[in-house]
């Protein structure tokens, strides 16, 4: 569905009432992710749609718009509409996607201001690059709590799992780290001999976890989690590693 999906799931959820229906227009939908709206063909309101229209197309509403004829309407973005989520495809078990707090998606939405003052390249980049590779490594990190809650990819498998380049993995990853919102660490490479007697290296992957946890109340409140410690996660994960690698 492309590098737009996740925003556009994001403000279904984010605008979804307490009956799941949604009431919104294509501009607000656009405004919202920062952008400028643009009706024309192949600009950004109609890309929405497309987006909107795959949603549609895989059982994402109950009932909805046809957002194939709202693309041939001229200031297509001025009008409300209303969409009744399926809420099978929005309500899920807990192991079954990853979860991204409010906070954090308002700092990914205004990132290029929250990276105003900082020596980051943020040209060509999107607050939809960024949230999607977040959901891709919160939906990958181990949900067993016997096990670190880590998630470790190359940034080649990334890419291609995702489809955005790795020049960009590189640049998005860096922006989540400054943000406080994923830590990461890289591994050692390790020296091997082949079998002609020369050496050579097998790049390893990058070892992700969370900067921050969050746990229950005695109230069912969600709280951060005070004794959480990423970077000691981060070494556990490694520890495991080098033993997956014996």
């Amino acid at each position: 569905m492309g590098d737009k999906r996740v925003i556009v799931y994001s403000y279904l959820c984010c605008r979804r009432a307490l009956d799941d229906t949604v009431a919104f227009s294509i501009n607000e939908l656009v405004k919202w992710t920062g952008l400028v709206p643009n009706y024309h063909d192949g600009k950004i309101n109609n890309k929405y749609l497309d987006y909107l229209e795959l949603l549609s197309h895989y059982g994402y509403f109950e009932y909805c718009p046809d957002f194939s004829k709202l693309k041939n309407v001229k200031g297509n973005g001025d009008y409300y509409y209303k969409a009744k989520l399926n809420i099978t495809k929005f309500d899920t078990p807990d192991d079954g996607f990853g979860i991204i707090y409010f906070d954090e998606l308002e700092k990914i939405i205004n990132f290029k201001k929250e990276l105003e003052n900082k020596k980051i390249d943020t040209s060509r980049l999107s607050a939809s690059y960024i949230l999607l590779l977040l959901a891709y490594i919160r939906v990958n990190i181990r949900k067993n709590t016997d096990k670190p809650q880590c998630c470790y990819r190359l940034y080649k498998t990334i890419s291609e799992d995702i489809g955005i380049s790795e020049r960009y993995v590189t640049r998005i990853v860096e922006i989540l780290d400054v943000m406080n919102i994923v830590k990461y660490q890289e591994c050692k490479r390790e020296r091997y001999k082949d079998g002609e007697g020369k050496y050579g290296f097998l790049t390893t992957p990058k070892v992700f976890a969370d900067y921050r946890h969050f746990t229950k109340d005695q109230y069912g409140n969600n709280i951060v989690d005070q004794k959480y410690d990423y970077l000691s996660e981060i070494q556990r994960q490694m520890i495991v590693l080098r033993e997956d690698s014996s």
